[in-house]
């Protein structure tokens, strides 16, 4: 397949990918584009740029919409036209026959994962508890199927392999490292469209599909201290920035710990010393987890605010069951305006 003349983008979602590639797009100036988001995602903070998304988008006269329903929003079908791509980038709606039909097959979702495998949310999240570090840029095109809830089941017009090295641990490095490659790939299609490069369109191994949930880290994010320290380090790993990291409780109050890792200069301890606060040295906290110790250098209360002058040795890490109960049985449902209150 052939896209044809492109003449003008519209770019769907948030997120960091979309905030850099919008500008890439930008200052190339070769297009007429906008960006269709949602309240949430434009107030979220790009970590790269410290600001939000909505204050880059302005500062760099980028035209933008804020859009609770992109199907009955009035001002996209305005700007479709048949020489018209859109790209969706972590967009938070599903796109209706209408709008998919009015593409012309110009409608494609970025996902940056190996389809079919971590489809859902979280990806990052869940490949570092596997211990996974193979990433993967594809644009596939929006079917109709989509809307019937088979999410990600287009076929690929475009896909590439890459690894994550060693020192990227918690999600943030994974959003960092991830972004410079999805640009890359991103800018490559683009030059490819516009040399009028024939696309094969791959259709997705079905027999390969992997779906694990979204997560929500104030109900997903419970340390079990029953579970060996190498399980622990990953799990406090993968809530960690740009999340608000994992939780455990602390002399009776709920505590958040970032930057962790393990460490065998003095264990193995017994299973009753797990959690155990044995030692406070160097700006950290040493925590006795079974096989080894849990090196933890931040430590915060449930507003943010650091309390590591607050612990002393002796103290226990703990997590009372019913929060362990509550954090397998918990489903999140995330809508354009975020988490979805019970």
């Amino acid at each position: 397949m052939r896209f044809g003349h492109i003449d003008s983008i519209i770019l769907f979602g948030g997120a960091p990918l979309l905030a850099e590639f919008a500008l890439t797009v930008a200052g190339r100036g070769e297009y007429d584009l906008a960006v269709f988001s949602s309240e949430r995602h434009l107030e979220e903070v790009i970590p790269a740029r410290g600001e939000k998304l909505e204050t880059i988008l302005k500062d760099n006269s980028v035209p933008f919409y804020s859009s609770p329903d992109i199907n009955s929003d009035p001002r996209i079908r305005p700007l479709i036209t048949p020489n018209t791509l859109g790209i969706g980038l972590g967009e938070t709606w599903s796109f209706d026959s209408d709008l998919i039909y009015r593409f012309g097959g110009r409608l494609l979702d970025f996902m940056g994962i190996r389809l079919p495998q971590y489809r859902g949310g979280a990806h990052y999240s869940w490949q570092i508890l596997r211990k996974n570090r193979i990433g993967c840029c594809n644009l596939q095109i929006i079917n109709e199927d989509m809307i019937q809830g088979v999410f990600d089941s287009g076929a690929i017009v475009k896909s590439r392999e890459y690894f994550f090295p060693p020192c990227v641990r918690i999600p943030q490095d994974y959003f960092d490292h991830a972004v410079r490659e999805e640009i890359d790939f991103l800018t490559e299609f683009l030059a490819e469209v516009r040399a009028g490069k024939e696309f094969s369109a791959v259709h997705v191994q079905e027999n390969f599909s992997i779906y694990f949930p979204r997560l929500y880290t104030p109900k997903h994010g419970l340390i079990d201290w029953r579970w060996t320290a190498a399980d622990i380090e990953l799990f406090v790993c993968a809530f960690d920035e740009p999340y608000m990291g994992a939780s455990t409780f602390l002399d009776g109050k709920r505590v958040f710990l970032k930057d962790c890792r393990l460490e065998f200069n003095d264990g193995p301890f017994h299973p009753f010393q797990k959690g155990l606060l044995y030692k406070k040295a160097n700006r950290a906290v040493f925590a006795a987890a079974g096989e080894g110790t849990l090196v933890i250098r931040k430590i915060s209360d449930e507003n943010g605010a650091d309390i590591f002058d607050l612990i002393g040795t002796g103290m226990r890490f703990y997590t009372p069951a019913n929060y362990l109960e509550e954090a397998m049985l918990y489903r999140a449902d995330y809508d354009s305006q975020g988490i979805k209150k019970e």
